[in-house]
């Protein structure tokens, strides 16, 4: 490595080119470091300060052709931004020059600092940017820059520096002067043998921080030969780039997760260097382009030309369950090469909709998806087309998809609207029964609001309507399902009395609220009987797809969800829960029994906690004592046996219970 104090001239002086490598960012600096760069420069050409020089920074490269008949060329592996701006600012310079009558000056920064005048091709250029900024940077050299090309930040940067130019007093040839000479560098030169990637990976630890997508990108193309490296990122790299933008790093995360890679969202760099180690690089850089189109479409849905497929992936799109992303992004792959054909894609499609949208509904946590839609793809692989669709169903079944009887009890009882995406989650839902309906004409559900029929803030005419229990009916019913609708003119009824609304809603184009002007009044008896309408409208939308053959007793592995006890429903997160659940009820139902119990199965319930006899006691909220240090299987048929025992139907006990 040799490093020393510079200026520009001595290092872009002679028959050499610097060439930014692909694996650099593009040019990013913008009005706050042009502005520093400027007034270092006043300062050095005022002569009132006597400035002799001015420390900007370092310019390390590398020598990659030491081809003594042709350019000298240099790999730039850190201080790209500041050469690039540097040789903008000359070449503002040199127009300037050639403005004002000195062509002789302008000529010679053109053709000594800009160019290599006598070469050709690429070789004539003093700096070849980095991908999309390579030729607009030559358009500003040779002075064809395009209408195109006025949002780059390379034509904002010459913009800048021309303004700056056009009211200055100074000497042109003294500014030109203080950008080759009073500008001082540390140029570090390494030696051919480094490798220039890990000395970028080193130097840019302190930098500016590296997006996941920049790292990989980095990686990948500094593993081709640079021979290679435009065409794969013009063919390959560059339209992932362009077309999924900011979601570049999060397919890349989904990519990995597909074939059942837990990935963080900062160790996606890690991850797939770990992957594409053992792979062609050229191979792997192809196959990731491949998947980007599919996650493109994912992403956006109308570049997908069938329009049954678009329909469903517009539906997954706006009730953003990107948790399934990892999955479908491999089943869109198996769709182009025709494993599976376009009706069972379509019920694929359909099936993961329906899946997301019936646990929304339910309320169940989306923690666990992320993992789960990361294995599930390896899950259907060894299966037949048509079998890995009823597998899939299988899967999904015991993973805490909801029957008909958890979704109704959840309308009623469970707010549906709510802050933030739930409001947008919650008109989706409604668009979709609207549509269910069929209309004759297509209606326009974009601009349609969601309408609380009783209001949020309830007027005393509410208060009447609603009865002496209006705080608890308002409370409880506020932004359940049957109280929402859609609505053109939300503003316009705001607090309106239901009679009034009713005007607006017998002239609606919605379907949804033709049905309303069949009530009387609207109370808690009605907003209940209106959830169990849209109930049956849902579980059309989105019916059940369980399998008769998935037994609800087979539990081994698997966490419980909600346990069904007579008419009530509980939610559980452990079978000790599901336990106590169901002693407490025989104690509440049938105590008879239960002291029955206390004398038969005293291993298993007891007045007084037994530290000889149990090895996990748990109190219960009636005092009692039972042992809880039993497997899953245990509990469930323990449970089931006590519950019949006792006299009750064995038909009003169950566990929905979610696999691991």
């Amino acid at each position: 490595m040799k490093a020393n104090e510079t200026n520009l001239q001595e290092i872009i002086e002679g028959s050499k080119q610097y060439i930014i490598p692909m694996f650099q960012r593009t040019y990013s600096w913008d009005q706050k470091q042009w502005l520093t760069l400027w007034e270092d420069l006043m300062e050095l050409v005022d002569e009132a300060q006597q400035y002799e020089n001015h420390f900007i920074g370092s310019i390390v490269s590398i020598p990659v052709n030491a081809n003594p008949t042709g350019v000298q060329q240099f790999l730039v592996i850190d201080g790209q931004q500041r050469l690039t701006t540097l040789l903008v600012l000359l070449s503002v310079i040199r127009d300037k020059a050639e403005e004002d009558g000195l062509p002789e000056l302008a000529a010679e920064i053109n053709e000594t600092m800009l160019v290599n005048r006598f070469k050709k091709g690429e070789e004539y250029f003093k700096l070849l940017p980095t991908q999309v900024d390579k030729d607009i940077f030559k358009r500003i050299i040779k002075k064809e820059v395009l209408e195109s090309d006025q949002s780059s930040g390379l034509v904002k940067c010459y913009d800048y520096f021309k303004n700056k130019l056009h009211d200055l007093t100074t000497d042109v040839e003294q500014l030109k002067n203080g950008v080759l000479h009073n500008l001082s560098l540390v140029s570090i030169v390494l030696s051919p043998d480094d490798n220039p990637y890990l000395v970028f990976e080193s130097l840019n630890a302190k930098g500016q921080p590296l997006t996941e997508a920049d790292l990989i990108r980095n990686y990948l193309f500094m593993r081709i030969e640079p021979s290679e490296q435009e065409e794969m990122y013009k063919g390959y790299w560059l339209p992932m780039q362009t077309n999924l933008g900011d979601s570049l790093t999060e397919f890349i995360r989904h990519f990995l997760m597909g074939v059942n890679l837990n990935v963080k969202k900062k160790d996606v760099y890690v991850k797939l260097k770990q992957q594409a180690d053992k792979a062609n690089v050229i191979d792997y850089l192809k196959e990731l382009a491949i998947f980007a189109t599919y996650y493109d479409k994912l992403l956006h849905p109308e570049k997908e030309s069938n329009e049954k497929i678009q329909y469903y992936l517009k539906r997954i799109q706006q009730f953003e369950a990107r948790t399934a992303f990892p999955f479908l992004l491999y089943v869109y792959r198996d769709f182009d090469v025709k494993k599976y054909s376009l009706e069972q894609f379509i019920e694929i499609l359909s099936i993961i909709d329906n899946f997301i949208v019936r646990r929304y509904v339910c309320n169940i946590e989306s923690k666990p998806l992320n993992k789960m839609f990361g294995s599930l793809y390896n899950q259907l692989k060894p299966f037949s087309e048509a079998d890995s669709i009823q597998e899939l169903k299988a899967f999904l079944q015991v993973r805490g998809y909801p029957k008909d009887t958890e979704v109704l009890h959840e309308l009623i009882n469970s707010p549906l609207y709510g802050a933030g995406d739930k409001r947008e989650k919650c008109k989706f839902i409604l668009s979709v029964l609207e549509e269910s309906f069929g209309h004759k004409e297509k209606v326009d559900l974009t601009k349609a609001t969601i309408e609380h029929i009783m209001p949020q803030t309830l007027t005393e005419s509410w208060e009447a309507e609603l009865g002496s229990n209006f705080e608890e009916v308002h409370e409880k019913y506020l932004h359940v399902i049957g109280n929402l609708t859609l609505s053109g003119y939300n503003s316009e009824l705001s607090n309106e009395s239901f009679s009034t609304k009713k005007k607006y809603y017998s002239k609606s184009n919605f379907e949804l609220n033709k049905d309303l002007v069949k009530y009387n009044t609207w109370d808690e008896q009605a907003i209940t009987d209106r959830t169990e309408k849209l109930y049956k409208k849902i579980i059309l939308a989105w019916p059940y797809f369980g399998l008769a053959s998935v037994k609800d007793n087979d539990v081994t592995g698997s966490s419980p969800r909600l346990l069904f006890i007579g008419d009530e429903t509980t939610k559980v997160k452990v079978w000790r829960e599901v336990l106590e659940h169901t002693i407490l009820f025989i104690y509440k139902n049938n105590p008879e029994y239960y002291q029955e119990l206390l004398q038969t199965r005293s291993l298993l319930i007891s007045v007084e906690k037994k530290n000889n006899e149990m090895r996990s006691a748990k109190q219960l909220s009636n005092g009692h004592f039972i042992e809880v240090n039993f497997s899953a299987k245990s509990i469930y048929t323990t449970c089931k046996k006590l519950f019949i025992d006792a006299g009750f139907d064995a038909d009003t006990w169950g566990v929905e219970v979610e696999m691991k």
